[in-house]
């Protein structure tokens, strides 16, 4: 009986057991959109000073952040333009996770490449 018994408990925890070890889902993205001016630009970083956003990146208003762009990042210019200047009225669009604490907002996406960089010119 006791064998019985045992036998099952050990049997209800293997499954438990191995859904515990299973990595989940990561979950839902978002677009994150930050407005303001753009500097600094060198092909491969571009800086911001958000005046503007969309509300999941509300915390991040008045702050400077620095983006790493890469190959997939694509590069929207103003019309007549060829490089994003200092001074530029721009957006940047980030996807990430969606639930990020506001603590957590900005270096969680300073560790995301953008997805676009839009310059809007002076």
């Amino acid at each position: 009986m006791k064998t019985a018994l045992i036998l099952a408990i050990a049997a209800l925890m293997v499954p438990s057991v191995a859904l515990a070890a299973k990595p989940g889902p990561s979950g839902p993205t978002v677009t994150y959109m930050l407005q303001g001016k753009l500097s600094a630009y060198d092909g491969s970083s571009v800086t911001i000073v958000v005046s503007d956003s969309n509300y999941r990146a509300a915390a991040l208003q008045g702050r400077a952040l620095t983006f790493s762009l890469d190959a997939s990042t694509k590069i929207s210019l103003a019309n007549g333009l060829t490089t994003i200047n200092d001074d530029d009225n721009g957006t940047i669009k980030i996807q990430a996770p969606k639930d990020i604490a506001a603590v957590d907002l900005d270096w969680m996406l300073l560790g995301s490449t953008p997805s676009q960089v839009i310059d809007q010119g002076q």
